[in-house]
């Protein structure tokens, strides 16, 4: 058996795998099945305004806007979820051909 000072430094001594049952689905399968994952049939109109209110402080939706309130995978879409003492910050969209979409945000 060699020692470390043969060998040199070594990252790790054993190799486990672990995680996956005899049940258990590959991830592309896992996304190709998930419906909340798949693109809409329809397409939707094109962004082009976004807002970020503050709801903790009660400011309101803006006339126009849809508040983002979830992700796709239902979990809270709260820009300061998780911070203690910080109002619920949330990410409004305007979507509309009234003007031409938005491509970046600087």
């Amino acid at each position: 058996m060699m020692t470390v000072e043969q060998d040199g430094p070594r990252v790790a001594e054993y190799l486990i795998v672990a995680g996956l049952s005899e049940t258990s689905r590959s991830l592309e399968e896992g996304l190709q099945n998930d419906s909340h994952l798949k693109a809409s049939s329809t397409p939707n109109e094109p962004i082009t305004d976004v807002a970020v209110i503050l709801r903790g402080h009660g400011e309101k939706v803006p006339a126009g806007f849809t508040c983002i309130e979830t992700t796709p995978t239902g979990f809270p879409a709260d820009l300061s979820h998780g911070c203690i003492g910080s109002p619920n910050i949330y990410l409004c969209i305007k979507r509309g051909f009234d003007k031409p979409p938005l491509t970046d945000i600087g």
